[in-house]
């Protein structure tokens, strides 16, 4: 089989052609256990889906304008950005990328992964609101803030509505808070 020209030596056309809009490159990843994971919900603000369902940047023409945070396929090569399968990777001895955990082992993990995140925040580029959305997922609403040096979202618990602690006519103490998100021991969530 003959050799694949490097990335640099394609045409637009063929570097085009290569990418499977698989949208992984656009996706921040959780590190677990020494893999880059990716969430569907901890995905770049700008990234979209086509009317097939494919992923697509909706600001392409101008990504690296309006989101610095972007790299060019050789970038995200050099970082580790790609999927491990990415059709740009390929070749690539002992290249490892970014995974999506298969469906029973990631409930088992969102748990930690959430509060990671939590505790982390989401990198600025990320859509906070599916960022938010997915701390949800386990239980209740969130907000969020930009960080004092402008580069995360910091998430919150939010706050209830007023009076929504009491019981009825207030002759009840408040429920006890959940405890604060902690790490798990045995999961290495960075």
């Amino acid at each position: 089989m003959p050799e694949r020209p490097a990335l640099a030596d394609l045409t637009p056309a063929e570097h085009e052609a290569l990418c499977r809009r698989c949208g992984v490159s656009c996706h921040f990843a959780i590190p677990v256990n020494g893999l880059a994971v990716v969430l569907d919900e901890l995905r770049c603000k700008f990234l979209a889906r086509d009317e097939g369902g494919r992923y697509r940047c909706s600001v392409y023409e101008r990504r690296f304008e309006l989101a610095p945070w972007c790299h060019t396929a050789q970038g995200a090569l050099a970082g580790g950005f790609l999927a491990q399968d990415c059709p740009y990777a390929r070749g690539v001895p002992g290249y490892r990328g970014k995974v999506r955990l298969a469906p029973g082992l990631l409930q088992k993990v969102l748990p930690a992964i959430r509060a990671e995140v939590a505790r982390a925040g989401a990198p600025i580029g990320a859509d906070p609101d599916a960022v938010a959305g997915f701390l949800a997922g386990g239980g209740s609403p969130w907000e969020y803030r930009v960080s004092a040096d402008g580069t995360r979202y910091q998430f919150t618990p939010a706050a209830a509505p007023a009076g929504a602690e009491l019981a009825p006519h207030g002759d009840a103490p408040p429920a006890p808070q959940s405890p604060p998100a902690q790490r798990s021991p045995k999961l290495r969530v960075l």
